[in-house]
């Protein structure tokens, strides 16, 4: 089949769901897998694709370059773009990844899901995502109509005991992740292991003489507790919690403004030598409210927070942070499945570990 003909044969509703360059994606990656286009075949030029189709050339180039980003295409120099061989480019299954729907577009999900969909794709499985709610009185509608098609495997991240209980009742081979222990023990079960970093922050704050830290948790973000390690090294531990007044989930500059509302009217004496904070946000307008306040970090107050490596700064200073890399979370969780889904048997599966990393708001 020639190039041109291939690209005849698009038709884009713009009237549908999907922007053009969604659609022409969804399209180039279907002719890939199922052989229209073969591996080791020149892929249409940037050129061919904005006449064939009507885009503009950016439009065009960027459906090219998400294709590469996907794993479907190679750039090669002196050659142009050519679609990577996949075997017999026949589709090998499919994989279903189940996420909190509150998780879609922050950071690190969405970097995880983006390195796991490229994995898989070059792989030759097809990736889709689905989501739930944490709520207890989520019926599991939207997971439980995706378990009814061919699935090879399901990845539940932050899997709830109902989540786990709908994947176990679907006999269907699954894996869990960031979660607590599966209730099911023979579930594959991977882990993000704070354990570590834990300890090297409470012997950081022995050290450095500290006599108490306050965690500073946003609205439910409670998955860990430094409390217990502290107080094995007589160190005391409080909780506060910052609520997001703000309308409309994912608004970073909410966060931030709650946090320095908070913070601009909090009692001095309520601020211990040590700030746990488990939302980088957070700790920006915290940090920005005890500035304005003439209370310096890490001078009058030790400030540490979680990070996700790639998304860059929170505050002018380098925070002390828990920091974690999605992208090589994704990598890791990819060998994982790829193994399981070629050898049929379960690998000893991944611990996802952050870094305990030093900055200027809590040096020795």
């Amino acid at each position: 089949m020639t190039q041109a003909t291939l690209l005849s044969d698009f038709k884009f509703d713009a009237d549908g769901d999907m922007s053009a360059s969604d659609a022409l994606c969804c399209f180039l990656k279907e002719a890939i897998t199922f052989g229209r286009i073969k591996g080791g075949e020149k892929f249409p030029a940037i050129g061919e694709i904005a006449q064939a189709t009507g885009m503009s050339f950016h439009h065009a180039r960027k459906v090219i370059e998400r294709l590469a980003r996907e794993g479907y295409v190679n750039s090669r120099p002196h050659v142009g773009t050519v679609v990577r061989s996949r075997g017999k480019n026949v589709l090998r299954g499919r994989v279903l990844v189940a996420s909190p729907a509150e998780d879609v577009c922050r950071f690190y999900p969405a970097q995880l899901f983006d390195t796991l969909r490229r994995r898989l794709a070059a792989a030759g499985y097809a990736t889709s995502l689905v989501t739930f709610s944490l709520d207890e009185e989520d019926k599991l509608m939207e997971l439980k109509s995706e378990l009814l098609r061919a699935t090879d495997l399901v990845i539940a991240l932050r899997a709830t005991p109902k989540v786990q209980r709908c994947l176990a009742r679907s006999g269907v081979k699954h894996v869990v992740a960031y979660c607590d222990r599966p209730e099911a023990n023979d579930s594959p079960w991977i882990r993000f292991a704070y354990e570590e970093v834990f300890v090297q922050f409470a012997d950081h704050c022995q050290k450095a003489g500290v006599r108490h830290v306050t965690q500073v948790r946003f609205e439910s973000n409670d998955l860990f507790d430094v409390g217990p390690v502290l107080a094995e090294r007589g160190i005391g531990c409080s909780s506060m919690t910052i609520s997001h007044k703000e309308a409309g989930p994912g608004r970073f500059d909410g966060i931030v403004h709650c946090a320095c509302a908070m913070f601009r009217e909090l009692p001095c004496s309520s601020i211990s030598d040590v700030l746990l904070f488990w939302n980088a946000f957070a700790a920006q307008g915290a940090l920005m409210a005890l500035l304005d306040r003439g209370i310096r970090a890490p001078e009058d107050v030790k400030v540490v927070a979680v990070s996700h490596k790639g998304f860059g700064p929170a505050y002018i200073k380098p925070l002390t942070r828990f920091e974690s890399d999605p992208a090589e979370a994704g990598e890791k969780i990819a060998d994982f499945v790829l193994a399981m889904l070629a050898k049929g048997r379960v690998p000893p599966p991944p611990v996802i570990s952050p870094q305990y990393i030093f900055g200027a708001t809590f040096p020795f």
